[in-house]
Parts: C-alpha cells; structure tokens; sequence
C-alpha cells in the first residue's frame, strides 16, 4: 500500500536549524532536505526558534551559538528541557562555549560546517 505523501513527511525525522546567515542556513537547509530530513525553521533568531518550539517539537536540533549578537543559549535550555538532543554548528571558539553548562558535552562542528560530518552527526542524534 502506498501511504499519501502527508502521512509519510509528517513520520520524517524533523530537524530544527537555528542559524541567522542567510545563505548558511539555506544550505544547511537544502543538505538535511537532500537527505530526507524535514526542516523546521530555519530560524535567524532566539525568538523566532522559541515560537517554532511552542508550535513543534523536533526530534533534533543544529544551533549556531551566536545570532547575529544574541547567544541561543535560551534555546538550548528550552530544547533540554523538553528532552531534545542537539549539536552547534558555530565559530565560536571552546572557552567561550564553556562558560554555559548548558553546552557541556555538546559537539560543535563549527564554521565552516563540513555538511557530510553535519549528517552523520545528524544520523547519530536521531538513532
């Protein structure tokens, strides 16, 4: 039997991107749609992922740390704590990241993000 389209991109495993460059985030976007992931988002700022969260829930998330002057810090702790795994794809350096529990033992793949290790990342959060 074959199921309606709907049906089978609703059961898509649903990624949420948080990052505020334009053209990265359309990247990041198109690699995870590629792949057979479904998007949500992407979302360029702290509010704009809080109000997708209020709306959806993921199965996953990839955050860039710092958007556009604002930390998504607000974001990771909402994503923790509703029990959703995530990874940073961000510049910013291991001491600045350190200074926020909230991202102990959070891998980031930084900047420029290799999108190969992106998906296997992305494969190994949602197993």
């Amino acid at each position: 039997m074959v199921e309606p389209a709907g049906e089978d991109i609703e059961r898509r495993c649903c990624v949420l991107v948080v990052e505020d460059e334009l053209f990265i985030s359309m990247e990041l976007e198109a690699a995870l749609t590629d792949a057979g992931y479904r998007v949500l988002g992407p979302a360029a700022s702290v509010n704009d992922a809080l109000e997708l969260l209020s709306k959806e829930r993921p199965h996953l998330a990839i955050l860039d740390f710092n958007l556009g002057g604002e930390k998504v810090t607000p974001v990771a702790l909402k994503l923790k704590s509703i029990g959703v795994p995530f990874v940073l794809a961000s510049a910013s350096d291991g001491g600045e990241l350190a200074r926020y529990a909230v991202f102990a033992d959070v891998g980031n793949l930084g900047k420029p993000t290799d999108l190969k290790r992106l998906l296997n990342a992305v494969r190994d959060l949602h197993r």
